[in-house]
């Protein structure tokens, strides 16, 4: 979303505290979030086949400075299995967040969830435009409402709030804009992507893939749980 490349220059940072450790963490989950709800292309299917995406989510869980853990079931559900063929996570992807008349099953689009459509994507490129990544409407191929660039919004912000931190200016503008966009965007919407995508898993059909439908279920239950966990840490961080 930006002309630099914040994850990249995320990993490069030296981390001196446990502060600046935590500000990191948070910004890589919401990093992973918004890769996860991506085409799973081929890096993507190998780095849950062979346990990656289960281990870096549970590392950055445990790093985080609220508590966030994952239960062994819900690490299990980062796998797929090695039986699994791609084109089955292919055709289930496209059928659970893209295909079908009208909307599909699950969107993963903010509009779909909340009424005033026109007005939440005005607001998400004010938030985008006002920290400087360029978005003018129907010029991306995802929409500005799609959870992986509300995520990748909010990956940008904690990395712009970490930078401030090491730098020691102030960081009130990043978090108060952390606070506002959670409690805009993510906090109104997410839990009824979840509803949504329970709603449809359990009525499944035979011909389904239960496998691929349980891996994104659990994705979206744990990125709820994640949304509304750091929400309320930053907002006890602004009252302190």
């Amino acid at each position: 979303m930006s002309e630099e490349n914040a994850l990249e220059k995320l990993r490069s940072i030296t981390i001196k505290n446990e502060k600046e450790l935590g500000l990191a963490n948070r910004s890589l989950m919401y990093s992973l979030f918004a890769d996860v709800f991506r085409y799973p292309d081929k890096d993507f299917r190998d780095q849950v086949r062979n346990g990656e995406l289960e281990s870096t989510l549970s590392s950055i869980a445990e790093a985080l400075p609220y508590p966030y853990d994952l239960s062994d079931d819900e690490k299990k559900g980062l796998r797929f299995p090695e039986t699994l063929s791609d084109e089955d996570i292919e055709v289930e992807f496209i059928r659970l967040f893209e295909a079908g008349p009208g909307n599909p099953p699950c969107s993963l689009v903010e509009g779909i969830y909340r009424d005033g459509r026109r007005s939440v994507l005005k607001d998400l490129i004010m938030f985008y435009n006002h920290f400087g990544l360029s978005y003018e409407e129907g010029s991306m191929d995802d929409r500005p409402d799609h959870a992986s660039y509300e995520m990748e919004f909010l990956h940008y912000l904690t990395f712009l709030n970490l930078r401030a931190m090491q730098l020691e200016k102030s960081q009130d503008s990043y978090i108060l804009a952390q606070k506002d966009f959670l409690e805009k965007h993510p906090v109104q919407w997410v839990g009824k992507m979840k509803d949504q995508v329970t709603l449809v898993f359990n009525g499944l059909k035979e011909g389904v893939n239960r496998e691929v439908i349980t891996f994104y279920k659990n994705l979206i239950c744990l990125l709820e749980r994640f949304v509304d966990a750091d929400y309320g840490y930053v907002k006890s961080s602004l009252s302190t």
